[in-house]
């Protein structure tokens, strides 16, 4: 399934790897499993990752991204976790300066890109097809790649809590950590620690949450200005939405988060029986269908009231 991007990766020595903007842990884990991985095959590769969490600093070769292409043309661009070239963490020219892109993705698409695509939004996460695509290429999988990739998977499953989780994923957690991955230290430091300003913002969205529909929906909104009084980042900001889901009785859970350059971002997670994909998509985002995202066009005031209606008809 990856005998074209195997062909074009062959041609290439120039490579950046992508994924969006605000890397979470998927996004994180894949694209650095795969820069060790071309490494192996002595490719002159780079992550273009030029911001992202501490909270993701001790994993193997963060201290290696570069905060943008230097290159005014390169061989390759591999996107992964971005269901939008738009959303990448890198600008619109950097992206058509590259001679061939490969997209590897696990979203349902709004907007299909590259000259290689794969897709599938049945795998759990980036870091799963990442994990194919490294096997596919005959690339020996080693401690740190495997520390990289479960992270990406654990994050992106909730700990394996979500239905995204297959029996393939739980088979191929068993192989990276046969190849060694760190799993005690990933989980402590990712799941067992947690910010004094994070536990803050848990409570300013409580706080903040509003029922609708009996219960049904819960929707919390913040600030940017009330997520900067606490020193909070954009990847701390995240994860909110989890916790509205978790009250008994709710089938849509929606966190809206204020961002520094003025714009509101959704987060929905859905309890099954809402398809919140379609909804991402009409508002120009994307996802799967127990969670999804977009970001707001209008203010927020307006864009609460139309995603109310929208849920509704849905429920």
């Amino acid at each position: 399934m990856f005998k074209e991007a195997k062909k074009i990766i062959d041609k290439s020595n120039k490579i950046y790897i992508s994924a969006h903007v605000n890397p979470d842990g998927d996004a994180i884990g894949s694209t650095l499993a795969i820069y060790f991985g071309l490494k192996k095959l002595g490719k002159n590769v780079h992550v273009v990752m030029p911001s992202y969490s501490n909270v993701f600093s001790f994993l193997p070769g963060v201290g290696d991204c570069v905060n943008s292409i230097e290159d005014e043309e390169y061989d390759l661009l591999i996107a992964l976790d971005s269901s939008d070239n738009t959303r990448l963490a890198i600008s619109e020219e950097e992206y058509n300066n590259a001679r061939k892109v490969i997209m590897l993705d696990h979203h349902q698409i709004s907007n299909p890109y590259g000259d290689f695509r794969y897709i599938d939004d049945s795998k759990s996460s980036a870091s799963e097809i990442a994990y194919l695509f490294i096997k596919a290429l005959k690339i020996e999988i080693d401690k740190d790649m495997a520390t990289l990739l479960y992270a990406g998977i654990m994050t992106d499953t909730g700990s394996f809590n979500y239905n995204n989780t297959s029996s393939d994923t739980h088979r191929i957690v068993a192989d990276l950590i046969d190849y060694g991955a760190e799993t005690v230290n990933v989980c402590k430091r990712l799941n067992d620690t947690i910010k004094e300003a994070k536990l803050k913002l848990i409570a300013k969205t409580i706080d903040n949450m509003e029922v609708f529909y009996n219960g049904k929906m819960r929707y919390s909104f913040i600030p940017y200005e009330e997520i900067k009084s606490l020193g909070i980042d954009d990847e701390d900001a995240e994860g909110m939405t989890n916790y509205l889901r978790s009250v008994e009785g709710t089938e849509v859970a929606v966190y809206v988060r204020g961002k520094s350059d003025g714009t509101n971002k959704v987060s929905m997670r859905s309890g099954g029986n809402v398809d919140i994909s379609k909804i991402a998509i009409s508002f120009g985002g994307g996802g799967h269908p127990r969670a999804a995202g977009y970001t707001m066009k209008d203010s927020e005031d307006i864009e609460k009231q139309k995603l109310i209606k929208v849920v509704g008809e849905m429920l």
